[in-house]
């Protein structure tokens, strides 16, 4: 059996409101093997949760965002699961191979974030619930304070570990 590299890098950050979040330095799986990644929310002022995935050389892309119980995750295939008490949520990868080798980033938003900071658009207007993802799956636009990320969030590196996982074919 030949093994094969797949880096998974999970990073802990700080949202808007200071609600830290904290993720698992890292995880070991085989390829086709699924794989949990968790996040720890404790403190959480937020309504959703949302997760992020960094391919080498790309920006960062939203993947899916739930407020409670669970979700599907088209691509990568998957779920994302938050707890009934909201304080931990897990994106579940089912069959994980060398091209979701990347970034994954746990987020929330804060309650008092100003439209169009959500990975998703209101469709009934203020105070609606009903939301449509952001075309191309793209990070939503704003202020660089309003996203969670290494690149536009210098100050929250120091927040931040990798450790890579390896992944056997």
């Amino acid at each position: 059996m030949d093994f094969v590299s797949l880096l998974l890098l999970f990073f802990s950050a700080v949202a808007v409101s200071r609600a830290q979040v904290q993720q698992e330095p890292s995880a070991e799986t085989s390829e086709g093997t699924g794989i949990n990644i968790t996040c720890s929310h404790p403190s959480i002022q937020a309504d959703s949760i949302h997760w992020y995935r960094q391919l080498p050389g790309r920006g960062p892309a939203f993947l899916v965002s739930a407020v409670k119980a669970t979700k599907e995750v088209p691509d990568p295939e998957g779920q994302l699961s938050v707890s009934a008490d909201r304080r931990s949520s897990a994106l579940w990868l089912k069959h994980p191979g060398l091209r979701d080798a990347a970034v994954y980033y746990c987020a929330v938003n804060p309650r008092e974030a100003k439209p169009g900071l959500r990975p998703c658009t209101n469709l009934i207007g203020r105070g609606g619930s009903q939301c449509r993802p952001c075309p191309q799956r793209a990070l939503p636009a704003g202020p660089p304070n309003s996203i969670l990320t290494r690149v536009h969030l210098p100050e929250f590196s120091r927040k931040m570990s990798t450790v890579p996982a390896t992944v056997t074919r």
